[in-house]
């Protein structure tokens, strides 16, 4: 079990040593990145950002389509880097370019699908961003393959940094938008660098047509997978765009990231290690018996910060982002919903890379794609952009997670129900503690005082409610950090019993 970075630390022990440094990266990643929202959105009216959403649905889709999957032949870490990685930087070096010159030039017409012209120079500026992430793509999937979480700090909050110290001045000086474009194409450059300085292993571009195959076998179907999930979940922005209008499209941006907050946070930690870890234990037969175990771990961690924030969604909102963004507090609470959701059907994502099975990926966001249009159609014509959230709650709970569920079942080899099982007991507590949290808050009007005693009723009441898993689970953690200490094969640490 042991990898190339000395024969007596582990898998278990190198993931999670990575994990750890993943979590202090997202946390101090995250908390630069949403102080600067905070600050920004004090300083620029709603219609900028729904022009920023609509850039940021055209770079993400052009990024995750841009190297065509081909970085996940890398990620996995079961072939030889050396052998693959100057063809993955051809295809992503090519790709990338091709797809920031088309977003470039098709700006006009994509600002115009979303009802939005003013978007049309922040989409072009944007865009530069593609082909700074195409450059460093095989540097930062070398830093990740590696487990190089520790050095990843230093790049990933330096980026961060560098948006806030660009976007403030712009955002005073009134560029409007372009602030946050050109703050975000400075912060990019910098990551792209700092990749660069610190990948263990450096490639010049080349090609070798049998690896082209291997990898893009591999990647296509994951490739097409990210365009449907993306296409999927921006297509609320789509929709809100030409049915309501900017402002709302900007009230709605800033709900949805903030109800993603978790959600994004756990799972770039889990990114952190997930795809090398997983596949290195699908090549050994084990990630079918460690499966429930993740999800149950990520479960305790996610459910009761979702659950607080559908319970105390527009104090939450009023306190980060000030009385103006108050009316997105109803689609904050729907988006809460969501934002747990999400978190499974992340990590039920990763495990489906890790196992190699990226067709069945593709198809599982088909028919996430296929379900979600109609129903926020009709949601958001019938409740505006708190329907958003209620079509994107509703279709992942219901229909997403059990197909998820179904397809891994068959591919690791277990039973639907032990991929669950862990996750129950948090569920319920987390909703006994919004409740808790909901009810004792609802009548008072200040909304700092509101959130905090809402926090700290509910987090206590969710710590008690599992306190043996909770126990359990940071004994587990402790065992991993450990030097030697493989990855637990039959510990009940994350059964998910109280």
């Amino acid at each position: 079990m042991t990898t190339g970075s000395g024969a007596d630390r582990t898998l278990g022990a190198r993931s999670a040593s990575a994990t750890l440094w993943g979590g202090v990266n997202m946390a101090l990643g995250r908390i630069v990145q949403f102080a600067t929202t905070i600050i920004v959105a004090r300083m620029i009216a709603p219609e900028h950002f729904g022009a920023l959403a609509v850039a940021i649905v055209v770079q993400t889709i052009a990024t995750n389509m841009a190297e065509l999957g081909a970085t996940a032949a890398l990620a996995r870490g079961n072939g030889d880097p050396d052998r693959i990685g100057p063809t993955v930087f051809s295809i992503s070096l090519v790709t990338s370019a091709v797809m920031t010159a088309g977003a470039v030039l098709l700006a006009p017409a994509l600002a115009a699908a979303f009802d939005d012209p003013a978007a049309t120079p922040v989409i072009q500026v944007l865009s530069l961003t593609i082909l700074f992430q195409g450059i460093g793509a095989v540097p930062s999937t070398m830093v990740w393959r590696e487990f190089l979480q520790k050095p990843r700090v230093v790049v990933d909050v330096g980026s961060v940094a560098v948006v806030l110290v660009l976007v403030v001045p712009m955002a005073l000086d009134g560029w409007g938008a372009m602030a946050l474009a050109w703050s975000r194409v400075g912060g990019q450059f910098f990551a792209m660098v700092g990749y660069w300085v610190i990948t263990p292993r450096r490639y010049a571009p080349g090609f070798d047509r049998a690896v082209a195959k291997e990898v893009l076998r591999l990647g296509m179907p994951l490739a097409m997978a990210n365009l449907v999930v993306f296409v999927t979940l921006n297509m609320d922005y789509l929709l809100i765009g030409r049915m309501l209008d900017p402002a709302a499209l900007g009230l709605y941006l800033l709900a949805f990231n903030l109800a993603g907050l978790p959600s994004s946070v756990i799972t770039a930690v889990i990114r952190a290690t997930a795809v090398p870890t997983f596949g290195r234990l699908f090549a050994e037969g084990t990630l079918g018996e460690l499966a429930g175990r993740f999800v149950a771990g990520v479960s305790y961690c996610a459910f009761p910060i979702s659950a607080m924030i559908i319970a105390l969604a527009e104090p939450l909102m009023v306190t980060a982002y000030g009385q103006t963004w108050a009316p997105a507090g109803i689609a904050l609470a729907t988006l809460g919903v969501f934002g747990a959701a999400r978190i499974l059907v992340e990590l039920f994502a990763d495990l489906s890379v890790g196992a190699g099975r990226t067709v069945w990926l593709f198809w599982v966001q088909v028919v996430w794609l296929v379900a979600l249009t109609p129903a926020l159609y009709f949601s958001i014509r019938w409740w505006g952009i708190a329907g958003a959230g209620v079509a994107h709650a509703a279709v992942a709970c219901l229909i997403v997670i059990p197909t998820y569920v179904m397809v891994l079942a068959s591919v690791l080899g277990v039973r639907a129900g032990e991929l669950l099982r862990g996750s129950i007991a948090p569920l319920a507590a987390a909703m006994v503690a919004g409740f808790l949290a909901r009810i004792a808050t609802f009548s008072i009007t200040d909304p700092v005082m509101a959130l905090v005693l809402g926090c700290c009723l509910g987090g206590s009441a969710y710590a008690l409610l599992t306190f043996r898993q909770g126990k359990v689970l940071l004994r587990t953690v402790r065992g991993l950090l450990r030097k030697g200490q493989p990855l637990p094969g039959n510990t009940p640490a994350m059964e998910g019993r109280p």
